[in-house]
């Protein structure tokens, strides 16, 4: 593994068992990361990005059937660590994360310092005053005065109760900040400002993000490399820059003609059909049958990974021989 690379994953799959069936929720995902870099992972709801996201920081369910494949962080490969070796070594401390839902991940009955100041006091052994000096440092830093520390989190609003979930996901300094669509209920104007944030720190404390989101026009501020997920699988992954003017899967082209731009006029398409369902997910390329230049090929075989250029790759058989 190259030096600059963080984090490298290797064939990660994960499944859930429930009453119709073992869900397939991640199957055969690979990728790579690089220290200061962020990949975008984009898709439909459904399409597993949460699910690889928990993955990654092995916050599953009790319904978990199956986990395979490697997480190697910084050479070594955390996925075959017992769960209070990682809990202790890893977890938060190397890597931590932003779930989806501010309010979620807040306890209602305890101020906001002491749940900022928490991760410090129980993963490291802080004593308290210091936890708490340390918690009140972080929350200045994503802009959050001292003044709101000791309130409680339904006295905040909700940008402010996004930066605070931020603040608990930086106070253990760790390497990777693992971002499950930080903005999602958040107003445009909140969300820009949320971005902002994301951005500055970034820049000021070196992070590396996995940024996950369904909002593609959000990419664009925070990425350095984009996958795109579909049923459970990365169909494609490349430059942020490529995503947006050489897609090369019919699923990532379907996409951005679904968003509309500032820029250009032009006729929006929606996606035919809906996402299949992963209990009993279809044979060859997934994307199939909703697909509108499937071949006879994509629906028997799972196509490979062509690749279009360097750091530039698609599962689709329409770049064979490209």
């Amino acid at each position: 593994m190259e030096n600059n690379n963080l984090l490298k994953v290797e064939n990660f799959s994960i499944s859930y068992r429930t009453r119709k069936g073992d869900v397939e929720a991640v199957n055969d995902v690979s990728f790579e990361l690089k220290k200061g870099e962020t990949l975008a992972i984009v898709g439909e709801s459904g399409c597993g990005k949460s699910s690889l996201a928990r993955g990654l920081i092995r916050l599953f369910p009790r319904n978990i059937k199956k986990v395979e494949g490697k997480i190697i962080l910084e050479g070594r490969d955390v996925l075959s660590l017992d769960e209070e070796t990682f809990r202790k070594e890893v977890r938060w401390r190397e890597m931590s994360m932003v779930f989806q839902g501010a309010m979620n991940s807040l306890n209602p009955v305890l101020k906001v310092v002491f749940q900022v100041a928490e991760p410090l006091m129980v993963h490291f052994g802080t004593d308290r005053e210091t936890a708490f000096s340390r918690a009140k440092e972080v929350l200045s830093l994503v802009g959050i005065s001292s003044s709101f520390a000791e309130r409680y989190p339904f006295e905040l609003s909700g940008g402010m109760k996004q930066r605070v979930v931020i603040a608990m996901a930086l106070i253990t300094n760790p390497k990777l900040l693992l971002l499950d669509e930080p903005t999602s209920a958040l107003d445009i104007i909140t969300q820009e400002n949320i971005m902002n944030l994301l951005k500055m720190l970034k820049k000021e404390l070196n992070l590396t993000y996995i940024f996950i989101t369904h909002d593609i026009a959000l990419t664009s501020e925070l990425a350095d490399r984009m996958a795109v997920m579909y049923a459970g699988e990365i169909v494609e992954i490349s430059p942020v820059e490529d995503f947006y003017k050489n897609p090369s899967h019919v699923y990532t082209k379907l996409l951005l003609d679904s968003v509309p731009t500032l820029r250009e006029d032009k006729d929006l398409k929606s996606i035919p059909g809906s996402p299949p369902s992963l209990i009993d997910p279809p044979s060859g390329c997934r994307f199939h049958p909703r697909c509108p230049l499937a071949m006879d090929i994509c629906r028997v075989k799972t196509p490979p990974f062509y690749k279009i250029k360097e750091g530039h790759f698609a599962r689709c058989y329409l770049n064979e021989g490209k």
